[in-house]
């Protein structure tokens, strides 16, 4: 456990209740990176010193917190420049000073498992870091009076450090590349089973995990249960589980939870592992319903959504955790995915929005067209009528989509 204080500046455009909520949510990020708050400290601005964030006397109050606690680490939830952390740093007797960012970026380093997952934070991690380095090293090298038409050891240090990040980034896009491509082979496969996609999406512990484990475990055998723990970001890699409901089969994909103002880094770093979102054929936003923050961070989820291009997909809401409530009244799907309450109905509203439209279909299908019988029976009701010499006659019930495919073979209805 690291010892930290958390430190914030409520902004005039913020409530009260908003401020408290951001402040929550960077608590529960301390403790996913193992963090212990043994020191808090907020003021009311306007806006963010650009010198020290507080006001010189807070700021002075910081330095004293800080050395009482023995901190070793400050945490900001607001967005810090480089000049300005390194201020407080010294004023706070060169204790690290951390923004919510490059908290959230530790938080990645430490849950990515996947390669891709490793690759994408590593090159988020870089991207945030490079403006941080070469910055030290620029204005070490104006301290030393250093100039453009004089270049000084700390120019030069710069852009070496630079480069080696630039060269750093380039390979880490060419490997990403690579796993993409894979990504995209496996894809392809999938899409040749016909079967629609639904995704989880939601904010980051709001439940998405748990709800695909629950609805696993209604149909024992279909797959590995995925990770899940209380915690934000407890998992950043994609994760894929064949999923039925009665006869309806679909892929149901986990995604990485949302975050109020999520880096840009990440966005961009993970947009790859964001795909399952975009591509899907029905988004289920899991939200929070214990959460009294939850109409905003709906709010959030939503935004990122239009943000990573995927605002025109169906969406199924669904409110989770409603067993933590005395007199939950939901509106819409509710579930508890620990007491199972609500699972049966969420599960029967995903294939009523995957499969809207049903289609019965009586047919006499020729023998030589029997691959069509091999290629459909998993998404449609089949019952063998009779067999006749020319063919089997069959009554096809099920998705429209699929059982439209034997309608070129459909008994004419005399008369």
């Amino acid at each position: 456990m690291t010892n930290v204080i958390l430190a914030g500046i409520q902004l005039k455009s913020q409530s009260e209740e908003e401020f408290k909520s951001a402040i929550e949510e960077c608590r529960a990020l301390c403790e996913a990176c193992d963090m212990e708050i043994v020191g808090e400290l907020y003021q009311k601005a306007n806006s963010v010193d650009l010198k020290t964030a507080f006001r010189s006397g807070k700021a002075e109050e910081l330095a004293g917190l800080t050395k009482e606690t023995d901190a070793e680490e400050i945490v900001f939830y607001n967005s810090l420049r480089i000049q300005t952390a390194q201020r407080i740093s010294e004023i706070c007797g060169d204790t690290e000073v951390i923004d919510r960012t490059a908290l959230i970026l530790q938080i990645f380093s430490r849950r990515a498992r996947s390669r891709q997952a490793k690759l994408q934070t590593e090159m988020a991690r870089l991207q945030y870091d490079l403006p941080r380095v070469t910055n030290i090293s620029d204005e070490g090298n104006h301290q030393r009076g250093g100039s453009v038409t004089n270049r000084g050891g700390g120019e030069m240090r710069s852009e070496i450090i630079a480069r080696k990040y630039q060269a750093r980034i380039t390979a880490l896009k060419e490997e990403l590349s690579h796993i993409e491509v894979q990504r995209g082979q496996d894809e392809r496969r999938r899409s040749k089973t016909l079967l629609k996609r639904a995704a989880l999406v939601g904010y980051t512990n709001a439940g998405k995990s748990s709800l695909m484990n629950a609805l696993l475990r209604m149909n024992e055998g279909q797959g590995t249960e995925v990770y899940e723990e209380d915690m934000l970001f407890a998992t950043l890699d994609t994760s894929v589980r064949r999923c039925t409901h009665g006869s309806q089969e679909y892929l149901l994909y986990d995604t990485v939870g949302f975050v109020s103002d999520l880096p840009h880094t990440l966005v961009e770093a993970f947009h790859s592992t964001l795909d399952a979102a975009r591509d899907a054929d029905l988004l289920i936003h899991v939200i929070d319903y214990a959460d009294p923050a939850w109409q905003k961070k709906r709010e959030i989820t939503m935004d990122t959504l239009r943000d990573i291009g995927a605002d025109k997909i169906p969406v199924l809401t669904v409110f989770n955790k409603i067993d933590l409530l005395d007199d939950p009244h939901v509106p819409g799907l509710g579930v508890s995915c620990r007491t199972g309450v609500g699972l049966e109905e969420v599960s029967a509203g995903i294939a009523d929005h995957l499969y809207p439209k049903q289609m019965t279909v009586t047919c006499l299908l020729p023998y030589d067209k029997m691959a069509l019988f091999d290629a459909y029976r998993k998404f449609v009701r089949i019952e063998i009528l009779e067999q006749n010499e020319d063919g089997m006659r069959l009554k096809i019930e099920g998705p429209a989509v699929y059982a439209e495919q034997f309608r070129m073979y459909e008994e004419k209805k005399e008369g």
